[in-house]
């Protein structure tokens, strides 16, 4: 019952940056998908790893593969904490935007909940992005395994596609 709330409540109060306007404006004229590769802490840091574990390559393979199924001339812009690594792995995705000249984790919020559907990693940063998506036919595929801690306990929606 909250959610028309919270879309608003979570709506960056600053005016993006030049660079935030020029992705937002494509974003909004393309089938746009947003594809989140959370990397940071969870590669880095054993502990971290252990509890959340890291959505591997496959999964963001399948999970193109579903959008392109569903979605004619699909723009997949390409959010993540190692874009090095994205751009060095993404080789099999044709047609994607990679998200690097932002200016802030707000502006990053902002743009991928702005993209008509979403990939999420196990992240509580990119669930947001999908969860604030407007979108009444947005499509957002999540993790099956949200935490290697407890496999069964999941927080995406029900309607959200688990793979």
């Amino acid at each position: 019952d909250l959610k028309d709330s919270l879309i608003k409540d979570f709506t960056a109060k600053k005016e993006l940056s030049l660079e935030g306007k020029n992705q937002l404006l494509k974003i909004r004229n393309t089938e746009s998908v947003s594809v989140h590769v959370r990397r940071g802490d969870y590669v880095q840091d054993n502990h971290t790893n252990t509890i959340h574990g890291i959505c591997d390559l496959n999964y963001y393979i399948n999970s193109t593969i579903i959008i392109n199924e569903k979605i004619n001339n699909a723009i997949f812009y390409i959010f993540s904490d190692d874009i090095k690594w994205c751009k060095e792995n993404f080789s099999f995705l044709k047609n994607k935007v990679y998200i690097d000249d932002t200016k802030s984790a707000i502006e990053d919020l902002e743009l991928m909940k702005n993209c008509n559907h979403n990939i999420i990693a196990n992240s509580t940063f990119s669930w947001w992005g999908a969860w604030l998506n407007p979108n009444k036919n947005k499509i957002v595929i999540s993790p099956k395994i949200w935490w290697n801690a407890n496999p069964k306990d999941h927080i995406s929606p029900k309607s959200w596609i688990r793979i």
